[in-house]
């Protein structure tokens, strides 16, 4: 503020101001702040991928990919922003697009451990698992203290059946940031995979307040609605954790801009109904619905099913 009070025409400081707001959660003053920046100078490079940060966070998807690409327009060795950009790009499901800004972040910067550790989400969500393992062991390399990339880790060794190995890295996470709800309630479930059930009390009751408090501050819960089940949760808090993972479900839609699927409300003849799942197989889904699509009154329904996944060679597939 004395610097700005000396040399109101300063971008720096108004930027470097807005940083200090919005590291004190005072989101608007720092958005002032940056558009003041902004106003003096249009292509502070800082200032626009800072602003864009921001409007990440308050869900202008596109305004934040705008400001992004502008600030690298301005900058194009900005590796930060590359890998903000490629964050963007990844939530609205451009993986490769996303892939190829990571990568930049990394030519430019070597040792960007944020941007391994995002990349390996993305070659995650790619299906590539062995390039997410190495993603996330290099940023672990760069930085043994990053916590987010041993939880990271952890779900890599998780999903892949590795429970030993999982529960390790997230104990590691939890014990370089204790203050980590989902790395605590991965951990939690993997324990009871293994059935661990030492101090089994104690975290089911850190695992409820986790839930309530992410609820109440209207958060993504960090227990997956399937593992709900599991734990001594009220059935309101299962149906909110439920509702909360389907409305994210929705927001990754609303984000491809898609259009609503318009029908005939006249249209004559059965009603078309189609059943979609990767689970027609020998899975639970299959085994609990299985006579389901059978009930449905043939002469006034017609039922299709929508495989996923390929055919397991079960009875289980064949009936469905």
């Amino acid at each position: 503020r004395r610097a700005i009070e000396l040399q109101p025409n300063f971008p720096d400081a108004y930027c470097n101001l807005a940083n200090a707001l919005k590291e004190k959660g005072q989101v608007t003053e720092a958005e002032e702040c940056y558009n003041t920046a902004l106003r003096l100078c249009p292509s502070h490079a800082d200032s626009l991928n800072n602003l864009a940060n921001i409007k990440r966070e308050q869900g202008y998807i596109e305004e934040a990919t705008r400001l992004y690409l502008k600030a690298l327009e301005v900058f194009p060795e900005f590796a930060a922003a590359h890998s903000n950009l490629a964050s963007v790009l990844q939530q609205q499901g451009k993986l490769n697009e996303a892939l190829m800004h990571y990568k930049e972040a990394i030519r430019i910067q070597p040792t960007f451990a944020d941007a391994y550790s995002n990349m390996g989400n993305t070659l995650k969500e790619m299906q590539d698992v062995s390039g997410a393992l190495q993603c996330y062991t290099r940023a672990i390399q760069i930085n043994p203290a990053f916590a987010d990339a041993h939880s990271n880790l952890a779900s890599i060794h998780k999903d892949s059946g590795n429970i030993p190995e999982a529960i390790q890295s997230y104990r590691t996470a939890l014990k370089l940031k204790p203050d980590f709800p989902d790395a605590y309630c991965n951990l939690a479930h993997c324990l009871q995979i293994v059935c661990d059930w030492t101090d089994y009390d104690t975290r089911m009751k850190k695992l409820v307040n986790i839930v309530a408090e992410q609820l109440d501050k209207n958060r993504l819960p960090s227990v997956h609605p399937h593992h709900s089940m599991l734990y001594p949760l009220s059935h309101e808090y299962r149906k909110a954790i439920a509702a909360r993972h389907a409305n994210l479900c929705l927001e990754k839609i609303h984000v491809l801009h898609k259009h609503s699927f318009k029908f005939n409300m006249e249209l004559k003849g059965r009603l078309k109904i189609g059943y979609v799942s990767s689970d027609f197989g020998n899975h639970p889904t299959s085994h609990l619905m299985q006579s389901v699509p059978g009930l449905h009154d043939r002469n006034s329904v017609e039922i299709f099913c929508y495989a996923l996944s390929q055919d397991d060679g079960t009875t289980f597939r064949s009936k469905m």
